[in-house]
């Protein structure tokens, strides 16, 4: 599936524009820093390139993040595809309507009651089956997508896989934040089926830049292209994914019926106040956006007007906000269409004042727990299972002021580590709690058709003429609810311009029991004073996977994560 050898023209011209629009790869990040008319930022530049040609093709933001998103499956396969799950949030500027598209992975209609749950009901090793065909949720990055396009799409649904396909047949580079990820001991034998992809015969990991091919990737897609995604599926597709997912140390239990029967949902964004804005966000399943709504609220409660992470007491008071969003979301979210997740209650500004209140300027609290939202829910054991996702955001903005943010996933590097039809496969139901005793309420148990919980946040913040002012998320697994809080602190209550703030140390409390520092940033600096309040400090390499869009004047500006390969790029 890939080569190096003697390359084509177009392939060389590809080496050419990656070497060229490779800004992005030094440390200060590529960025848009004077107002364009239309602008896209993703995890990589061939991505944000094919998003734009969608624009200037007369198409709008739906149709240049599923060109996007077609080329991060070839590009980035460790982060997202068509093999994982999907949240979208888009803004028709024509209508002032702000719809939310949950395509995230979910369980089969035969499950146990938890991943490490055999069908025997004996118990398995969790590191055993995070991996492999049992670890599979069913796909729903290209249900969302394509409902998304039945709504908003302008041009063919065809015409949208073009660049990923060109991409995949001529040649495109490896990129150097997938090869370091490779270069990891042991990553050979971890990732045995991508072989023929990034290593050589003798099992070697081949140089970053060099030229790669996917021709298996661009044949699924020119289906896919043709037929829709469930055409794909009816013509063959079906029967070569059911044949993947039997690999690994547990078979999956998806059949071809749960494949075709899968539905993107269409649901209500969560949104709630920060300063003079409205900061929105998917809903439940996901936690994020309720995590950083909590976290936001309760800091403007707390910081009297001054939001400086350099400053020990803000960050001590924003650990605590963090540690009571995660105690709440532990205990309350789950997939609302299976339980009841009291998202109001959660973002009502009386019960976040009274959260406020309960944070001690003066020491930590070793063990925060959730607050009490509705007694009927009272019974509910905390989710002690961590969400961990690689992740990859985009953000898109056309000339006519509509705007998309879809963050999208295959949960950890490479996912389930199994290749099917040149993508790969997610490993989503890892997200689910571990399995509940007999008699015990947990909100994010696993169940036939429930999809599990994600901290995916994308973001839309509208000024208070309603308009759209910041459009983005992050990558990055549980910590994706801080890395979004703190650069909207950073960005609407400091002025920071998107390219500034992405480059700021994160803090974050994801972890439970844990606060995290971004090493060998300005945050490292945190740490003695942390501790003298009693956290327990970790110093550690956070890399994000940011990408933010602002509106300044008529125009917009924008940044990828410095930390990763993206970049933005407007016209």
């Amino acid at each position: 599936m890939n080569v190096a050898g003697p390359y084509r023209l177009r392939a060389l011209l590809l080496s050419l524009l990656w070497l060229a629009g490779c800004a992005s790869l030094q440390p200060t990040g590529r960025t848009v820093e004077q107002p364009v008319g239309e602008i896209a930022a993703t995890a990589h530049p061939l991505a944000t390139r094919a998003a734009l040609d969608m624009l200037d093709a007369g198409g709008g933001p739906v149709d240049a993040a599923i060109a996007a998103q077609m080329v991060l499956g070839l590009v980035e396969p460790q982060s997202s595809g068509i093999g994982g799950g999907s949240l979208l949030l888009v803004w028709d500027a024509a209508r002032r309507k702000l719809t939310s598209f949950d395509g995230l992975a979910a369980a089969p209609a035969r499950t146990t009651t938890g991943l490490t749950i055999d069908t025997d009901g004996k118990a398995l090793k969790a590191q055993n089956v995070q991996r492999g065909g049992r670890s599979v949720g069913v796909p729903g990055t290209l249900a969302a997508l394509q409902q998304a396009h039945q709504r908003f799409g302008r041009l063919p649904w065809a015409a949208l896989f073009g660049p990923a396909i060109r991409l995949a047949e001529a040649g495109y580079p490896l990129a150097p934040y997938m090869h370091a990820i490779l270069s990891q001991p042991g990553a050979a034998a971890e990732h045995a089926e991508f072989h023929a992809l990034f290593f050589d015969s003798e099992g070697k990991l081949l140089p970053a830049g060099t030229m790669l091919r996917n021709p298996a990737y661009a044949q699924t897609l020119r289906k896919i292209a043709a037929d829709g995604y469930q055409g794909h599926l009816l013509h063959g597709g079906t029967a070569r994914l059911v044949t993947a997912l039997q690999r690994g140390f547990r078979p999956s239990l998806i059949t071809g019926e749960d494949l075709l029967a899968y539905r993107a949902s269409e649901r209500d964004p969560v949104c709630g106040p920060f300063l003079a804005y409205t900061v929105c966000s998917a809903p439940p399943p996901s936690f994020g956006g309720i995590t950083v709504l909590q976290i936001l609220q309760m800091m403007q409660l707390r910081a009297a007007g001054r939001f400086d992470f350099d400053d020990p007491a803000f960050a001590h008071a924003y650990a605590e906000a963090g540690k009571l969003a995660q105690a709440d979301r532990r205990k309350y979210v789950g997939d609302p269409d299976f339980v009841p997740v009291p998202a109001a209650q959660l973002l009502e500004p009386g019960y976040l004042l009274r959260r406020a209140r309960a944070i001690d300027a003066s020491q930590a609290n070793p063990k925060p727990t959730a607050g009490d939202v509705d007694e009927k829910l009272a019974v509910y054991r905390p989710d002690a299972s961590d969400p961990v996702s690689m992740t990859s955001q985009l953000a898109i903005v056309d000339r006519a002021g509509n705007a998309l943010s879809m963050t999208t996933t295959i949960n950890l590097n490479f996912g389930a580590r199994l290749l099917v039809d040149g993508f790969v496969l997610n490993n989503a139901l890892s997200n689910f709690a571990a399995p509940p005793r007999p008699g015990e309420a947990v909100a994010n148990r696993m169940q036939p058709g429930k999809r599990p919980v994600s901290s995916m946040a994308p973001i839309i913040v509208f000024d208070a003429a309603g308009v759209p002012l910041l459009v983005g998320g992050s990558a990055g697994g549980g910590p994706i609810v801080d890395y979004v809080a703190q650069n909207l602190i950073e960005m609407l209550a400091n002025g920071l311009a998107p390219g500034e703030s992405l480059r700021r140390g994160h803090v974050s409390t994801a972890v439970p029991g844990k606060v995290q520092l971004e090493q060998d940033t300005g945050a490292e600096k945190l740490a003695a004073a942390l501790r003298e309040k009693g956290h327990i400090v970790e110093v550690t390499r956070m890399p994000s996977g940011l990408a933010f869009v602002a509106r300044r004047g008529a125009g917009w500006i924008g940044a990828a994560d410095p930390r990763r390969d993206g970049n933005a790029e407007g016209r």
